[in-house]
């Protein structure tokens, strides 16, 4: 690797789990929805997982699938329920140490908090990877 290729640097979208934790609650309350009534929407048996995803210090996020449906409940897209760090914040360095496949240690770590077991397992048998 060249120097020139060591000093250069991309960014990329990061997500920002505290702010996206506080956008979800803020949503919901805007739109004069309890946690109860979010719970049953989502058909869910308890609401701890709704208080986890809304707990800024808890870094826990809906899985994809509950993201969709609770863009269909707010009526807002996807990108309007998750907020992305500032550009600066998420420039890597290219020579930088990646783990395998280009996913960052945040990634990963968010990976193992938020993906389902049959997920896990499909993405070790697909990228030959251990969580």
């Amino acid at each position: 690797m060249s120097d020139s290729q060591k000093d250069a640097s991309f960014s990329f979208p990061v997500i920002d789990v505290p702010a996206t934790s506080k956008n979800l609650k803020k949503l919901r309350e805007s739109r004069g929805i309890s946690v109860a009534n979010l719970q049953q929407l989502l058909e869910m048996t308890n609401p701890q997982s709704i208080y986890t995803w809304e707990d800024s210090g808890r870094k826990y996020l809906p899985r994809l699938d509950n993201l969709v449906i609770l863009s269909k409940i707010y009526k807002v897209s996807i990108d309007d329920l998750i907020i992305l760090k500032e550009s600066g914040e998420a420039v890597l360095s290219i020579g930088e140490s990646r783990p395998p496949y280009g996913y960052s240690s945040e990634v990963i770590k968010f990976i193992k908090l938020n993906a389902s077991e049959n997920m896990k397992r499909a993405i070790e048998k697909y990228f030959e990877f251990s969580f």
